[in-house]
């Protein structure tokens, strides 16, 4: 630590945090530069859009209550709601380009055609919104990591991998999760458990954090319910 006869350059914190932030930033420049055809504005401004919505609802309910936002049961439901708006929102583009493609292709055309075709073009809304996550992802690291070096470095080596390596991209390893069954429920229970122990009332507070902290409410949720999206979407 720097002290009157000790100097510590900038970059013994820049350099650190920089790394620790990478994979976000060569995600999003993969996306941007090879993976994504067309970004989805559309789809990606009504999940981000529901996601700040989610978010203020939950920073009203704990500007409103305070302390007494701890009670159990109602923290959970208001939590609860805050994230079924957000996956149903991102889940809708799913289920009407299903029921449009199957309207589209009629039941006399091959039934693989059904089936690829809206898939494929989900792709791309999912990559869209995983693009828009990360850039989310560094835009709200950058400026923690400048305030409050010893909450943002952790805090970015933890939405780091989730965002940038831990969303499955459509490719073959997604492909057989999705052909087998069991392998399947068994993944949607491990993201579901996750979720539900990294949520916030679940164990950050009032176990890391006192009070629901503006990093809380500014930062980490917006953050998980954008990961729930790209998760359960």
């Amino acid at each position: 630590m720097p002290s009157p006869s000790k100097f510590v350059s900038h970059g013994e914190y820049v350099y650190p945090a920089i790394l620790v932030a990478l994979p976000m930033v060569v995600r999003a420049a993969t996306l941007a530069l090879r993976d994504l055809t067309r970004f989805r504005f559309g789809y990606v401004g009504a999940v981000m859009g529901m996601a700040c919505v989610a978010a203020s609802i939950v920073a009203l309910w704990a500007a409103v209550c305070g302390d007494e936002l701890r009670a159990p049961w109602i923290t959970h439901v208001v939590f609860s709601l805050s994230y079924m708006l957000v996956i149903l929102t991102a889940r809708r583009k799913h289920w009407t380009d299903r029921k449009g493609a199957d309207v589209a292709n009629g039941r006399t055309k091959q039934r693989t055609t059904q089936q690829h075709a809206p898939s494929n073009d989900f792709d791309e809304y999912r990559k869209s919104l995983r693009f828009a996550s990360c850039l989310v992802g560094i835009y709200l690291h950058a400026p923690l990591l400048l305030a409050n070096y010893s909450l943002g470095f952790p805090s970015s080596a933890f939405w780091s991998p989730l965002l940038a390596t831990l969303v499955l991209s459509p490719s073959r390893l997604r492909d057989a999760i999705s052909g087998n069954r069991a392998l399947s429920i068994v993944t949607l229970v491990v993201k579901c458990v996750f979720l539900i122990a990294t949520c916030p009332p679940a164990l950050l507070v009032p176990g890391v954090f006192r009070t629901y902290t503006p990093y809380v409410l500014g930062v980490y949720a917006p953050l998980h319910l954008l990961l729930a999206a790209l998760w359960l979407a």
